[in-house]
Parts: structure tokens; C-alpha cells; sequence
């Protein structure tokens, strides 16, 4: 046995919409079609006035003219219609927008109705929990924080069921009045978002350099930097560069003479090109800061060892 679904009032309105645009749809095709057509009429008039015997073709004339008044009345019977098909449609849109705005009204009351018997529900839980948890905190009452503890709880439950007193009354009145529409519906609970944050840009440095290099970024990638080029790696392979004597600091004077003196023409395949991630340093050697290097200080010279000799008397 089946049995048929009767349709909402929202599914029956949205059903008579659509039937109700898709004759406006039609009924603009053939309205367009006419005046396409009367366009034709006329243009055929025009050249019948222009080409043809005045006075020999009035029966010509005459079949023209009935033709342009019955494309005339075609076309203003399609307004016609259409603009009554218009002025349905935006009564069918008015119905069906109050329709579903009663449906939200009702589910909005009834969400609020069952919000309230569940608060309802839960109040008497907290006030006898704060009553528990207060009666056990008496029992300390010699310490301070515990006292402190149940006066707070045993005020805050006192303030909560006075407040919920009222709140719950004004909140009962509000289900009947956003069913009604003379309350708007609540606003729905923002959603709090994280805004994802960017991580830091790891950490560069820029260096002349005296000769070309391969070296890999902080991604893996491959890189070439060029002699008499700047480069800006990380800082820990810029580090090395300038160690192994394969780049200077930006502040150094050879970059002023030497800076895009090849023009750009490297060979990143070349021979003599300098491999900083597979460079073997050496061990256990003292670093020297680049900046102190650059600074090409000169040690002093160390005095010649001298004996003294010291009077000590002898026991």
C-alpha cells in the first residue's frame, strides 16, 4: 500500500512559483518573437511605400497594415499577460517569504522553549552541588581560603537563583512573542574563529661574493650565487661562506670596485664553482668574526723575554 506525502505549505508555494516563472519565461520568449515580428512588418511597410505604386497597390498596402495591427495586438496581448504574470509571481514571493518566516519563528520559540526546561533542569543539580561543596568547606573553617571559598560559592549560588528567577520568567515571555513575530528571533552564537599565524621568515643574510657557489635554503632547494654578486642565504651557510673566504661582508670596499663586473655571465656548471653545503671545513681552528677579518687588525709585537735579578736575603 503506498501512502502519498502531503505537501507543506512552503512545498505547495514554491511549487506554484515555479510554474508561475517558468510562464513568465515563456510568455517573454513569445513576446519577444512578436516584436521581432512586428519589427518585420513595419520594415516591410516601409519598403513597400518606398518601392511600389502608390496608387496601383492599395490592396498590398491594406494586407501590410492588417498584418502590422495584428502583430500590434500579439504583442500588446504578451504585455499584457506578462505584467499579470509578474504581478503573481510577487505575491507568490511575499506568501512564500511570510510562510517561511513563520516556519522559523516556530522553530525558533520551540529551540528557546527546550533551552529553557533544560536550565530549568540543571539549576536545582548546581545549587546542590554549591550546597555539598560548601558544607564540606565549613568543616575547614579555621583555614582562610576555605571560608573564603564558601562564602563566595554559597553568595554566588544565592545571586544565580534570584537571577534565574527573573531571567527564566522574561525568558518564558519571550517564546510567545518571537512565535508571534513581535520578538525577533535570537541571533545565532558567533562562532569564534583562529586566525592561523604566520610563522617567522627563518633568518638571512646578505654577502659579496668573491667567488661562485652552490648552496641549499632553508626549503632544500638548490641555489647559485654568482661572483661579484650579492646573495642572500641562511645565516648559517653566509656564516661559512665568509669563513672560507668565498664571500665578504656587503661592507667590504671590494664590493664597490667588483660588484656586476661579469655582467651576469656565469656558469653555474663550472668547475671552480664552490659547493658550500658539501665544504669541508677544517677542525678544531679558532673563529675569527668576519667583521674583525675586515678590519685587517695587526698584532702588536711582543717584547723579548728579560731576566731580573732579585736581591733575597738568606736565612
Amino acid at each position: 500500500m503506498t501512502f502519498f506525502k502531503r505537501k507543506t505549505m512552503i512545498e505547495q508555494l514554491e511549487a506554484e512559483l515555479a510554474a508561475l516563472r517558468a510562464r513568465e519565461d515563456s510568455l517573454s520568449g513569445r513576446h519577444a518573437a512578436a516584436e521581432a515580428a512586428l519589427g518585420g512588418a513595419k520594415a516591410t511597410l516601409q519598403r513597400h511605400h518606398l518601392d511600389a505604386h502608390l496608387d496601383a497597390d492599395e490592396k498590398a498596402r491594406a494586407k501590410l497594415e492588417t498584418a502590422i495591427a495584428a502583430c500590434v495586438l500579439t504583442c500588446d496581448g504578451y504585455s499584457d499577460a506578462l505584467a499579470e504574470v509578474q504581478t503573481m509571481i510577487a505575491a507568490a514571493e511575499q506568501k512564500l517569504a511570510r510562510e517561511r518566516a513563520i516556519v522559523e519563528r516556530k522553530a525558533a520559540s520551540e529551540n528557546l522553549m527546550r533551552d529553557l526546561d533544560a536550565v530549568e533542569r540543571a539549576l536545582p543539580d548546581y545549587l546542590a552541588a554549591g550546597k555539598r561543596f560548601t558544607d564540606v568547606l565549613e568543616k575547614v573553617h579555621f583555614h582562610y581560603e576555605s571560608g573564603a571559598m564558601a562564602r563566595f560559592i554559597g553568595n554566588c549560588a544565592t545571586q544565580v537563583e534570584v537571577a534565574a528567577g527573573f531571567a527564566l520568567v522574561e525568558l518564558r515571555g519571550m517564546v510567545d512573542a518571537i512565535r508571534d513575530g513581535v520578538a525577533p528571533i535570537p541571533a545565532a552564537k558567533p562562532v569564534s574563529t583562529s586566525v592561523p599565524v604566520p610563522e617567522p621568515a627563518p633568518p638571512t643574510m646578505t654577502v659579496f661574493m668573491l667567488r661562485s657557489a652552490h648552496y641549499r635554503d632553508y626549503g632544500g632547494r638548490k641555489r647559485f650565487a654568482g661572483q661579484w654578486e650579492d646573495a642572500t642565504m641562511p645565516v648559517t651557510t653566509a656564516q661559512r661562506a665568509l669563513r672560507l673566504g668565498v664571500a665578504v661582508p656587503v661592507t667590504d670596499p671590494k664590493r664597490a670596485q667588483l660588484r656586476g663586473a661579469r655582467g651576469g655571465d656565469f656558469n653555474p656548471k663550472a668547475p671552480d664553482v664552490v659547493d658550500l653545503d658539501a665544504f669541508d671545513e677544517p677542525k678544531n681552528l679558532p673563529y675569527i668574526d668576519p667583521v674583525l677579518r675586515a678590519a685587517n687588525f695587526t698584532p702588536l709585537p711582543t717584547a723579548e723575554p728579560r731576566t731580573i735579578l732579585i736581591d733575597v736575603p738568606r736565612s
